[in-house]
């Protein structure tokens, strides 16, 4: 069995209860955990894969409110690491219409930003780790994770992604100065075998531009180039008519004699219910094809990948609670709603 582990700060996302409500006039909040790579984490296992996610949390109710959400859905957390006082919060106001959706974080000083590179045996972890997974979140929270991302890519000997994940409202440890996110970033992506993120994505993080508005062959030509073990883009398309109302797809590029295209399965999304973590959705998807690539084309990898974030559109919560045959039986019906009997 093939098995993912995937690194990142899960915190508690406290949102109105009722939709449409705005932060501001909200009574009762939903509290429930999420994060990038614990979503893809989450994601992976109710795909069918083998999955652990490595963290650090307090030692109290919080952290137990975290782990039972994380169980629940059979990610392991044996090695998520106990310590600090505070959990990170984020407040989700979701937009409709015209309005926008926006996130309020608490994460400075929590138990994660805090951690050592002495709380991680990043040797016995990819003991039983086939593939590994981060993103451009977590060293954006502070200097020490930065160091303990270091210290795991460093001692990976097994395929790893990073999704870049730019979050402007992060990245304060070292001013959101643009010149040295990028060469962090440069060598946390070094050896990676998958690139994620979308077009202001690998502007923001990497310096990349295309020539030519739409065109994301240049992009990925110039990611190949500067990358030398990379093998695989996936980059995520989104057109947003409104808040509510988006059309989503996206494309894969492998370099293998050349760069190929492949772009996946186009979806007119209307009356979305909650955007976010679907990109951490679109990521899963990808890295559950190149690991069943026996079983998948890389055109029906991009296919899966889209239509997998694409129903994550339709649900509340980050986290995908989606099967590989919800994904594949919408996939045969072409998207269109049909009642399955």
């Amino acid at each position: 069995m093939k098995r993912v582990t995937t690194f990142g700060e899960i915190m508690l996302r406290l949102s109105p209860d009722e939709k449409g409500e705005r932060l501001t006039q909200a009574t009762y909040f939903r509290t429930e955990p999420g994060g990038s790579e614990s979503n893809v984490a989450i994601a992976l296992s109710n795909l069918g894969l083998e999955t652990k996610f490595i963290s650090r949390l307090p030692d109290n109710v919080l952290t137990d409110k975290i782990l039972q959400n994380l169980k629940q859905f059979s990610v392991d957390t044996s090695d998520i690491k106990k310590g600090g006082d505070k959990v990170g919060i984020y407040w989700t106001e979701n937009g409709i219409g015209p309005r926008n959706s926006f996130v309020i974080y608490d994460r400075d000083n929590t138990s994660f930003s805090q951690m050592s590179i002495d709380d991680f045996d990043w040797k016995e972890i990819f003991q039983d780790t086939s593939w590994f997974h981060f993103s451009g979140i977590s060293p954006a929270i502070s200097e020490n994770v930065k160091n303990v991302l270091l210290e795991a890519v460093q001692k990976a000997d097994i395929p790893y992604s990073v999704d870049l994940n730019y979050r402007d409202k992060l990245w304060k440890w070292v001013n959101k100065d643009a010149k040295m996110i990028s060469e962090y970033m440069r060598v946390l992506c070094h050896r990676a075998v998958l690139i994620a993120g979308n077009e202001s994505d690998f502007q923001n993080v990497l310096g990349l531009y295309s020539d030519s508005e739409g065109n994301f062959t240049d992009i990925a030509a110039k990611c190949f180039e500067q990358f030398p073990n990379l093998r695989y883009i996936s980059i995520s398309n989104r057109e947003a008519l409104s808040a509510s109302t988006n059309i989503w797809n996206g494309l894969l590029f492998v370099k293998d004699k050349g760069i190929n295209k492949f772009e996946g399965l186009k979806y007119n999304l209307e009356s979305i219910i909650d955007r976010v973590g679907t990109g951490d959705s679109f990521v899963a998807g990808i890295i559950y094809g190149l690991l069943n690539n026996e079983e998948y084309t890389y055109q029906k990898i991009i296919d899966f990948a889209t239509t997998l974030a694409a129903l994550n559109h339709t649900t509340v919560g980050d986290a995908s609670r989606f099967s590989a045959d919800d994904v594949i039986k919408v996939i045969a019906n072409k998207g269109t709603g049909r009642i399955i009997r």
